[in-house]
């Protein structure tokens, strides 16, 4: 009985939620139902700003040569903040300085910031869950390469980000992580 009058409760916003927006900009009268039996709404009911669905961070680095597999190697990027954010798409954008002679990657790798995860990485080197992203570098004229994109699913709601060079070469990186909902 109690999910009939809950269905009809909400039967208006599922024909509203079909229909098309209203023509014009202006705001719209919204009306909050209070169900009291099933979750107790008391005061007032504000939003000041529409929330966030979408974010872009970068984060930049200088990172000398050094491969992922050695810890002491890896160029510290700082912490990331998804909170709220259930996916992203990371993006890696890398300037060599000078010359190459051959190929090598450079990469960033997001790990999540929980004390037991980066206490394995240092004590062990040990990279636990880490999301990665890697773009190849080759010598070339301008010594400007990227990524390609790679969406990933969040699973913490923070990262320390990591980054490493294969390459002889010191370089400019930047990584963009494009955060989102869906």
């Amino acid at each position: 009985m109690q999910n009939v009058r809950l269905l009809a409760a909400l039967a208006p916003l599922l024909l509203l939620a079909g229909s098309s927006p209203p023509a014009n900009d202006e705001p719209q009268a919204v009306v909050v139902t209070n169900f009291p039996d099933t979750q107790q709404i008391t005061g007032t009911v504000a939003i000041e700003r529409p929330l966030p669905t979408t974010r872009l961070v970068t984060v930049k680095a200088l990172v000398t040569p050094g491969g992922p597999s050695n810890v002491a190697d890896l160029t510290d990027g700082g912490a990331l903040d998804g909170t709220g954010f259930a996916f992203a798409t990371l993006s890696l954008a890398v300037e060599v300085q000078g010359s190459l002679a051959g190929p090598g990657k450079v990469g960033a790798m997001l790990v999540p910031d929980q004390s037991d995860i980066l206490a394995a990485l240092r004590s062990y080197g040990v990279v636990q869950f880490p999301l990665a992203v890697e773009a190849p570098v080759a010598p070339s004229a301008a010594g400007i390469h990227q990524s390609e994109s790679k969406a990933v699913r969040l699973g913490f709601p923070k990262y320390r980000v990591f980054f490493y060079n294969t390459s002889p070469r010191t370089s400019e990186v930047t990584l963009y992580v494009y955060l989102a909902n869906s």
